[in-house]
């Protein structure tokens, strides 16, 4: 079995809530997905909020599928996913961790990390994430 791995997942907000309600997330390029493995951790970013919103668990492997989910496209290369989506108000605004996280500190544009719809994170990156989410759900 391989080591847990963690990723930020990226959509708009009615996207995101698609994606916890199905279980479901997908992107039209699949060259990513498939790294992902069941049990691997995620972090939501919402686009357009500049936000972390969520946190969850891949649950299925890498799969095809047709069926339509999604506003804006049909994004059929996917993951099973468990994500618990946090309210706007409870979100965590990214620009209060973003230099306290590997993947971001010291660039200044690291929003591009993030434009192909998802990106591998340090396990630690996660944790800091994970904490501060879970202060502002309780």
């Amino acid at each position: 079995m391989s080591e847990l791995q963690a990723w930020i997942i990226v959509a708009d907000r009615s996207n995101m809530g698609r994606c916890a309600e199905f279980g479901v997330f997908g992107l039209n390029s699949g060259s990513q997905l498939p790294k992902m493995n069941v049990g691997d951790k995620i972090v939501a970013y919402i686009r357009k909020e500049v936000t972390f919103s969520g946190i969850g668990e891949v649950t299925k492997p890498y799969y095809v599928d047709n069926k339509s989910l999604f506003d804006g496209g049909l994004f059929p290369n996917r993951v099973g996913i468990k994500l618990r989506l946090l309210p706007e108000e409870d979100a965590i605004n990214v620009w209060k961790l973003v230099d306290d996280l590997e993947f971001s500190k010291g660039k200044l544009h690291w929003q591009g990390a993030l434009a192909g719809g998802m990106r591998k994170i340090p396990m630690t990156d996660f944790k800091k994430i994970e904490s501060e989410l879970m202060i502002k759900a309780r």
